[in-house]
């Protein structure tokens, strides 16, 4: 897909003064339904119909537009975090696979974060990001904690508000003191669209009477990855351990140990060792596919 031939044809952003007009110009355009994204997703494949490829980036610019007003508050322009957000959902749209059974938005929400935090990392330059995981994580995540407990923007962190969120983060305290200590004086998450009190803020443009769609969305990719992973580790059980996990676990009314014994014909300590090995193929399977999040499929009781 041509980025070119797609930027050009969407509504301009020139400034974030223009941000409500954008808005709104953004808001015209037709959602799809599943069958409709399904067609125009085979169109831009198999055809490279450009004007597939455009009704499917259209649809989903509120999409983006919600996710890059999230980062606003590093300071950057919210032009050109919309500008970046655009360029991932159109990433996403041309390797977007509809047969996968997901919609474009649970892909494309994705992309486009992606895409976002690189653009945050390479263009904040008023503090450099360490390069472990843990320091971005702090990068991205200190003002949601800090509102969770209700630590004030633009307030020094007491130390015990210090040690909470170093915990949580799996950072050292100085390291959280000192990328509060640059990143406080940022603009406010909040900004309103005019200087009248009670005037609405930007990310109410974008509000819908539905659910939080990147709430539904996320919750979904989430148990789809966690099924797609479960399904994968069960059928790389032998059968006789996979009988026994879904008889132990996936039954409507689990089995005993004592109650599988004579199915086997062996004894309830052997049905034991069996049940603990396939959890322990399950778990490793799961940590390598989930990131090292672990589910606690085992905890329970050997009966």
């Amino acid at each position: 897909m041509s980025t070119l031939s797609i930027v050009s044809n969407l509504p301009p952003l020139h400034s974030d003064g223009g941000l409500p007009r954008y808005l709104a110009a953004i808001r015209k355009f037709p959602l799809l339904d599943p069958a409709d994204e399904a067609m125009y997703a085979r169109r831009w494949r198999e055809d490279g119909d450009r004007e597939a490829a455009y009704r499917l980036v259209t649809s989903h610019l509120r999409l983006a537009a919600k996710l890059a007003l999230r980062y606003r508050g590093y300071g950057l322009p919210v032009a050109d975090l919309i500008s970046e957000a655009n360029v991932g959902l159109m990433l996403a749209v041309k390797r977007f696979k509809p047969e996968k059974g997901v919609r474009l938005a649970t892909y494309a929400m994705w992309w486009i974060k992606a895409t976002l935090h690189e653009y945050v990392l390479k263009s904040w330059s008023l503090v450099k990001i360490g390069t472990t995981a843990a320091q971005k994580k702090l990068f991205f995540k200190l003002r949601k904690l800090k509102s969770q407990i209700s630590a004030g923007e633009e307030a020094d962190l007491s130390p015990d508000q210090v040690g909470y969120i170093a915990e949580q983060l799996q950072v050292l305290p100085r390291e959280v003191v000192e990328m509060n200590g640059r990143i406080r004086g940022d603009i406010s998450l909040n900004l309103t669209l005019t200087q009248q009190d009670g005037s609405e803020q930007m990310q109410d443009c974008l509000v819908d009477p539905s659910p939080d769609p990147e709430s539904l969305l996320s919750e979904r990719v989430d148990r789809e990855r966690v099924r797609s992973a479960l399904e994968d580790a069960l059928a790389a059980l032998t059968s006789r351990e996979r009988h026994i996990i879904e008889a132990r676990f996936l039954a409507e009314r689990p089995k005993t140990l004592d109650e599988l014994g004579p199915t086997f014909g062996v004894s309830r300590e052997r049905i034991r060792q069996i049940e603990v090995r396939a959890l322990q193929k399950i778990r490793s399977a799961l940590s390598a596919r989930l990131d090292g999040t672990l589910l606690p499929i085992g905890e329970r009781r050997g009966r």
